[in-house]
């Protein structure tokens, strides 16, 4: 048997620097973060790319953007690092009483669960640990790591089998416009704002992997119609990407109504069709057996559901 010889990755330093610019979309917010100056981690990231020999973010005077190669690092990345955390928690026995875990996606985790730390923060007080548990797509409740208190999954289902109604609470149901951006509306005026039927011109954005439950464009067609025309595909890694190629003019993708209002709302993209259509899908939290046990995850239920 050949000896594997040592990894050769970037230290947790540049990776943990690298994971905050990327989600907060700045230098100088990502150095605030970690207690830092922006020069340390400006010169931090620029040594991580020498690495890599591979830009991963564009700068500019308003931020910063990943580039192509920067969202897919950022996916491995943020996986890693969940790994490692869990990993570190294991080794030292589970995390401390009452603090509470989330698995769920990365999309999940950057369009749905972040902006609501906050408010769970407050609700649960300073003394709990609210921490994230990333999967590379959406995890099933029936199947996750012991170390998890919640699992937010999609399902189609009235009632989560062996899942009692008070240890589940719907986060959002699926409504779904599809979007693009202005530009690129512009520039398709005629078909955009046209029937279906005559989109198979138009370029389609969608995810690479299967996506665990969500809609698919597919089922889209079903209830809105189909293009005369098969269309071209683009496929992408993760839903964020999605979003970014969208509103970087490179085609027409499915706008989730929860997860689109702040492109929307920054005129990033723009809306197509005859508005919202409803499926049956929806995205819950549901409790492990470890959960169940966890007053504080137990808390997290009327935090996350959906408000009527």
């Amino acid at each position: 048997m050949t000896e594997r010889g040592p990894y050769r990755i970037p230290s947790i330093s540049a990776l943990i620097a690298f994971e905050s610019a990327a989600r907060k979309g700045s230098f100088t917010g990502a150095a605030e973060e970690l207690r830092t100056s922006q020069s340390a981690l400006s010169r931090r990231i620029a040594a991580l790319e020498d690495q890599l020999a591979t830009r991963l973010f564009e700068r500019s005077r308003s931020g910063v953007t990943l580039t192509p190669a920067g969202f897919r690092f950022r996916d491995a990345v943020v996986a890693g690092l969940g790994v490692i955390q869990v990993g570190t928690e294991e080794a030292a026995g589970r995390p401390e009483a009452g603090d509470v875990v989330i698995a769920c996606s990365h999309d999940v985790s950057q369009l749905v669960m972040f902006p609501r730390f906050g408010a769970l923060r407050e609700a649960l007080g300073s003394e709990v640990g609210t921490r994230v548990l990333i999967h590379r797509s959406s995890p099933q409740y029936r199947h996750v790591e012991p170390n998890a208190d919640l699992v937010v999954t999609w399902s189609a289902d009235d009632a989560l089998p062996g899942v009692a109604p008070e240890d589940a609470a719907v986060i959002l149901g699926e409504e779904i416009q599809p979007i693009c951006s202005p530009e690129y509306a512009a520039a398709h005026a005629e078909i955009v704002h046209g029937p279906v039927a005559g989109w198979g011109a138009l370029t389609f954005l969608d995810l690479s992997q299967p996506n665990m439950g969500w809609t698919s464009w597919s089922d889209w067609f079903e209830s809105a119609g189909s293009p005369a025309h098969s269309p071209r595909f683009e496929l992408l890694d993760s839903y964020i990407q999605v979003l970014e190629a969208t509103a970087c003019g490179r085609g027409i993708a499915m706008g989730w109504r929860h997860f689109i209002e702040r492109y929307l709302d920054a005129g990033a993209v723009v809306a197509l069709g005859e508005g919202f259509v409803e499926f049956n899908n929806r995205l819950v939290a549901v409790l492990t057996e470890t959960g169940r046990r966890n007053p504080n995850a137990r808390r997290c239920l009327p935090l996350l559901r959906l408000s009527e």
